[in-house]
């Protein structure tokens, strides 16, 4: 059950980054998320381009609510929708500043594109924001869309986007300087983007990855951020930021209090935690030494 007021306030302790923080696991069995009631959330892996995705089960346990969760509603975004025939139309928060900063959101599978209103101002204050849809339809959710594994084709996709947008909006973003958000399934695209672009996307924002981040794909990054809900098991999530900080990049996991699988917990949380996570990937500082309270329960 959601104590919305006790995680406002426990936010400053269980929000807290975290990286270079060891815990053991002593099997290898698969790792299964769940919320206070024991729903379950599943994340399937496959290999080739990193195609790892979060399942409809998954993305629906955050989307739909789980037994005993509920989702908190944001309102839509202010997105300008701009037509970007033969691509789907693209959506574009223009940014509270000067900045010629970019942040592309990718969502999950068959998620919701609206979920950016969580945070909209966290993200107009980073820079002006672009969110793409998938490549392919989902057939059981019309109007939504999951990614293909067409990592060069999506790259492409991205700096079409920015040409767009600088184009009808009369900006002068930077293609160079993208923050790179991928939430769920949008979070294995990004890895793979990372991977064979990273000249193209300096920061990463990994949200809810069903799969433990590789440090190898991000060798040419500046900055990762992962984060993952405290109802969801994020055992491979906090792994893998630790696997990235061992290797000196600056990475960090952040925990978002009281937060299922597809879930930023609303405005206030939403923009309280991409604020402190886009903070950290525009001015990466050194990882915190002391696990908070609470993180030993994960």
């Amino acid at each position: 059950m959601r104590r919305a007021t006790a995680s406002m306030l426990a936010l400053g302790l269980c929000f807290t980054a975290l990286a270079g923080v060891s815990r053991s696991r002593g099997d290898d069995s698969p790792r299964v998320a769940s919320n206070a009631n024991n729903a379950v959330a599943t994340a399937s892996t496959t290999d080739a381009t990193n195609a790892a995705v979060c399942t409809p089960q998954c993305e629906a346990n955050g989307a739909a609510g789980a037994p005993g969760f509920t989702h908190p509603k944001v309102q839509a975004p202010p997105f300008a929708v701009l037509e970007a025939a033969p691509d789907r139309p693209i959506r574009v928060l223009p940014s509270a500043t000067q900045s010629r900063r970019v942040l592309v959101y990718l969502h999950g599978y068959c998620g919701d594109v609206n979920a950016v209103g969580a945070f909209v101002p966290a993200a107009r204050a980073h820079g002006t924001l672009i969110a793409l849809l998938g490549d392919q339809p989902c057939k059981d959710k019309p109007g939504r869309f999951k990614w293909s594994r067409d990592t060069r084709a999506l790259d492409a996709r991205i700096q079409r986007a920015i040409r767009l947008v600088n184009r009808v909006q009369h900006l002068e973003l930077d293609a160079r300087d993208v923050t790179l958000f991928g939430y769920s399934q949008g979070a294995v695209q990004a890895e793979g983007l990372a991977r064979y672009y990273a000249a193209h996307y300096p920061r990463v924002i990994l949200g809810g990855p069903p799969r433990r981040p590789k440090p190898e794909h991000f060798q040419h990054v500046r900055a990762v951020a992962v984060f993952g809900g405290e109802l969801e098991d994020t055992h491979d999530m906090l792994g893998g930021a630790e696997d990235l900080s061992r290797t000196g990049l600056a990475a960090r996991f952040f925990l978002l209090p009281g937060v299922d699988h597809g879930d930023f917990g609303g405005e206030e949380l939403g923009n309280q935690a991409l604020a402190q996570i886009l903070d950290f990937v525009a001015d990466p500082a050194p990882a915190p030494a002391v696990t908070p309270p609470g993180l030993a329960r994960q």
